[in-house]
C-alpha cells in the first residue's frame, strides 16, 4: 500500500477528518502558496468560504443576506428590513453562531430584553468590510465559544485594498438607490501611502431608507422598516520592515429608526456600535518557527429608546473586550511532507448592561469572562493528502451583583482529512473530505441568571408538583415586562456538539475550454448536540400571587436537554468561463430532540430545504454581465409554545432576481439589480393573524425592488 494510503487509513481509523489551519508562507512541491497566521484559522480547502469587497460590490450587497446568498451552509433572514439579519448555519443560530468583527465577538444577543425584532440579530454595514469568511460547524472549533454552529469573520478595509498599483493614494466613490423602501446611499473610501512605512485609510457611508412595501403595496409592520444609517472607518498601518506590521482601527455604526404601534404611536430608537482594534504581526522570512499575531479588540453596542415620549432611556448594551495571541510554526519541511503547527490563547470579557436600572439610575450589569487555548497540527503529505488535528480548551465564569457563577471546563477536539489521490490521472481535481470534531458554546448570562437580572431573582415552589407555583416573588418576574418568570439555574452547563462530515470535492481548470473552471462539493453532515439549552416551561404562578393583564404568569427555566441532532446534505457547484457563469447551492437539513422519556421528536422548526441558483453570461470581453438569481425555501409547520399546542406555519417560496453590471472604464462601473422581479408575496417569518379580527398580520418581505449602483475609482 502506498504511504499516502497508509496515512489516510490511519487517519480515518482514528476518526481523522476536516481541518483548520492557516499556515506559513512556504511551498510544498506542486502546491499553491499557503496561508499565514494573519489569515483565518481555517483555509478554503478546509471548509471556509471567503468573499471580498469586490464580490460585495458586484452583488450590490446592502446587508449580510445579500453577501451570503450563494453560501450553501448559511441561511440569513432579514429582520426589520435593513435593520439586521438573523444568521443560521446548518440549523443553528443565535448564541450558537459567533459573528466577529476584527476578532471581537458581536455579543449583542447577550442582552435578553430588547425589542423582539432585534433579538439575535446582527446589523452590519457591508461598505466597511474587505472580506467576510464563513466557517461552518466543528471546522471552526478552534474559535471556541459559539462555534457549535459556526463562525462568521469580518475584516475591515485596508489601505492596500484601496490604493491602486503604481500610486501612493486611492479613492472610491459609490452611490446606490433603491425604489422599494426608497433608499439613497453614498459611501467613499480614501487611502494614502504617506511613506514607505506608514499608510492610512478611511471609509464613510450614509444611507437613508424608508419603510418598504410588500407585493400587495402594504407597508409591513405599520411602516417600522426604515432607518437612517451612518458609518465610518479609520485605520492606520505601520510597517517598519517587511517582517512586521502594526495596524489600529476604529469602526463606528449608527442607526436611527422608529417602531410604530397599531394606533400609530411612534417609538424612536438609536443603536450605536463601535469596534476598536489593534493588531501586530511578525513574520520573519528566515525563521519557520515564528509567524506571530497579537490582536486586541473592543466591541461596544448600545441602544436607547424614547419610549414613545421625549425622554430617552437606556435600552440595553454590551461591551466585549477580546484579546488573542497566536503563532504558526512550520516543522520538519521536506520535499514531500510538512507539519504546520498553530497555537494560541484568547480572552473574552463581556460587560452586559440591561434595559433595567438599579436604584441609583445605573443600568443593571452582569459580567462574563471566557478564556481559551488551542493547538492544531496540519500535516501535508505530498500533493495528495492533508491531515489535521486540533485541541481546544475553554473556561468561563459570570458574576451578577456578587452572585458568582463558575462554569465547567470544556475540552474539544477535531480530526480531519483532505485527500486528492487522482492528481496524476484523468480524474484529477477529485478529492475526498472527512471530519469528526466537537464544538462548544457557553450559556448566555440571561440563561444563567434569569429574566432581566432583577434585584430579587424569581424563586418559587411547586410543592405538590401540579405545575402551579404556590410561592414566588412577582418582583422577580420584572412585573410589567412580559408574562413570564424565570428561575435562575446555576447548574446550567455549556452546549457541546459532535460533528461528523464526509464529502467529495472537485475542482479543475480547462474542462471544456482553456480558460473555464469547474468546482463542486457535496457533504453529508450529522451533528449531535449534547446538553442543548432550552427555555423550558415548568408551570404557572398561582394567580393569588399576581396576574399579568388578567392572565397568569408562566414559570420558566433555561435547562440542559440530554440530546438533540441536526443532519442533512450540503451541495455546491459552480462553473465559470469567458462566456457564461453559473452557481448552485442546496442545503437540506433535518433534526430531532430526545425527550425526557427517551423518545425522539422531529425538530420541524428547522428549515428543511433551501436552494440558490445563479445563471449568467458575460459580454463585450467580460466588461458586462447579465444574469438571474433564484432562491427557493421549502415551507414547514410545527407545534410549539407552552404545552406544544401552538401551531407555527412558515410558507415556502421561490423568488427570482435579475442583475446586470458593466465596466465602462478602469474607473467607472455600474450595477443594476431587480429583487423579486415577479413581485411575489412571500414571508420568511411565520404566518400570523389578529386574534380578534382574524386579519392577516404576517410580516411579508419587500415586493419588486430596483437597485442601482454606480462606482467610481479615482
Amino acid at each position: 500500500m502506498k504511504p499516502t494510503l497508509v496515512a489516510l487509513a490511519v487517519a480515518l481509523a482514528s476518526g481523522a477528518l476536516h481541518a483548520d489551519n492557516e499556515l506559513d508562507t512556504l511551498l510544498v512541491e506542486g502546491q499553491t502558496e499557503l496561508q499565514t497566521t494573519d489569515k483565518a484559522r481555517v483555509s478554503e480547502a478546509q471548509g471556509a468560504t471567503t468573499i471580498t469587497s469586490e464580490d460585495l460590490v458586484e452583488a450590490q450587497a446592502s446587508n449580510l443576506a445579500d453577501a451570503l446568498q450563494n453560501n450553501a451552509s448559511v441561511q440569513v433572514d432579514e429582520v426589520g428590513g435593513s435593520r439586521g439579519s438573523e444568521i443560521t448555519i446548518r440549523g443553528q443560530s443565535g448564541n450558537a453562531v459567533s459573528v466577529r468583527v476584527e476578532g471581537a465577538p458581536n455579543n449583542r444577543s447577550q442582552i435578553m430584553h430588547k425589542g423582539s425584532n432585534d433579538r439575535d440579530t446582527i446589523w452590519l454595514n457591508m461598505d466597511m468590510y474587505e472580506s467576510v469568511t464563513v466557517i461552518p460547524g466543528a471546522a471552526a472549533n478552534t474559535y471556541g465559544n459559539g462555534s457549535t454552529g459556526g463562525v462568521v469573520l469580518l475584516e475591515t478595509k485596508d489601505p492596500e485594498s484601496i490604493i491602486r498599483d503604481g500610486r501612493d493614494w486611492g479613492a472610491n466613490l459609490r452611490y446606490t438607490h433603491e425604489t422599494n423602501g426608497e433608499a439613497n446611499g453614498i459611501s467613499a473610501d480614501v487611502a494614502k501611502q504617506f511613506s514607505d512605512k506608514f499608510s492610512a485609510n478611511a471609509t464613510i457611508s450614509a444611507k437613508d431608507t424608508d419603510a418598504y412595501e410588500d407585493a400587495n403595496g402594504v407597508k409591513t409592520d405599520n411602516g417600522s422598516t426604515g432607518s437612517e444609517d451612518l458609518s465610518y472607518l479609520l485605520k492606520g498601518v505601520f510597517t517598519p520592515n517587511d517582517e512586521q506590521r502594526l495596524e489600529a482601527s476604529i469602526l463606528k455604526n449608527n442607526m436611527d429608526y422608529s417602531d410604530f404601534a397599531d394606533d400609530g404611536t411612534e417609538t424612536k430608537k438609536e443603536v450605536r456600535d463601535q469596534t476598536l482594534s489593534g493588531q501586530y504581526t511578525y513574520n520573519p522570512k528566515d525563521n519557520d518557527l515564528v509567524d506571530l499575531k497579537v490582536r486586541v479588540s473592543r466591541a461596544e453596542s448600545d441602544q436607547e429608546s424614547d419610549g414613545g415620549t421625549d425622554t430617552w432611556e437606556n435600552a440595553g448594551g454590551v461591551t466585549t473586550t477580546y484579546a488573542e495571541i497566536e503563532n504558526t510554526s512550520v516543522l520538519y519541511p521536506t520535499q514531500n511532507t510538512m507539519h504546520v503547527v498553530r497555537y494560541g490563547l484568547d480572552y473574552t470579557f463581556d460587560d452586559v448592561r440591561m434595559v433595567y436600572d438599579n436604584d441609583d439610575g445605573t443600568p443593571k450589569q452582569v459580567e462574563r469572562t471566557s478564556i481559551g487555548a488551542y493547538l492544531s497540527d496540519t500535516m501535508h503529505i505530498g500533493e495528495d493528502l492533508e491531515l489535521s488535528g486540533s485541541l481546544r480548551y475553554d473556561q468561563y465564569d459570570a458574576d451578577f451583583n456578587g452572585d458568582s457563577f463558575e462554569g465547567e471546563d470544556s475540552i474539544n477536539s477535531k480530526l480531519s482529512a483532505v485527500w486528492k489521490p487522482f492528481e496524476n490521472t484523468s480524474v484529477h481535481g477529485l478529492g475526498f473530505t472527512a471530519l469528526v470534531g466537537s464544538g462548544y458554546r457557553a450559556p448566555a448570562v440571561y440563561e444563567i441568571y434569569g429574566k432581566g437580572f432583577p434585584s430579587e431573582p424569581f424563586s418559587g415552589t411547586d410543592a405538590d408538583g401540579d405545575g402551579v407555583y404556590e410561592t414566588g416573588n412577582v418582583s422577580g418576574c420584572m412585573d410589567g415586562h412580559g408574562n413570564w418568570c424565570v428561575i435562575p439555574n446555576e447548574d446550567l452547563t455549556g452546549e457541546t456538539s459532535l460533528d461528523t462530515e464526509v464529502g467529495l470535492t472537485f475542482e479543475r481548470m480547462g474542462v471544456w475550454q482553456a480558460q473555464d473552471r469547474v468546482n463542486a462539493s457535496v457533504s453529508y453532515i450529522h451533528t449531535d448536540l449534547k446538553d442543548k439549552i432550552y427555555n423550558d416551561t415548568l408551570g404557572t404562578l398561582d394567580s393569588s400571587l399576581g396576574t399579568y393583564n388578567g392572565g397568569v404568569y408562566n414559570v420558566r427555566q433555561f435547562v440542559n436537554k440530554d440530546e438533540a441532532a441536526v443532519f442533512g446534505w450540503e451541495l455546491a457547484a459552480g462553473y465559470d468561463s469567458p462566456l457564461v457563469f453559473a452557481n448552485f447551492t442546496l442545503q437540506d437539513m433535518n433534526g430531532y430532540v430526545v425527550e425526557d422519556d427517551g423518545s425522539k421528536t422531529k425538530d420541524t422548526s428547522l428549515v428543511p430545504r433551501s436552494v440558490s441558483v445563479t445563471l449568467g453570461t458575460y459580454f463585450n470581453d467580460q466588461k458586462g454581465r447579465v444574469g438571474l438569481d433564484t432562491k427557493y425555501r421549502k415551507g414547514r409547520s410545527y407545534f410549539g409554545g407552552r404545552n406544544g399546542t401552538t401551531e407555527y406555519t412558515y410558507k415556502g417560496y421561490t423568488v427570482y432576481d435579475v442583475f446586470a453590471s458593466y465596466q465602462f472604464s478602469d474607473n467607472l462601473s455600474a450595477q443594476l439589480r431587480v429583487d423579486n422581479v415577479t413581485d411575489e408575496l412571500y414571508s420568511k417569518s411565520q404566518t400570523s393573524e389578529d386574534s380578534t379580527t382574524g386579519a392577516d398580520t404576517t410580516s411579508y418581505q419587500p415586493g419588486r425592488n430596483f437597485k442601482v449602483g454606480v462606482n467610481y475609482r479615482f
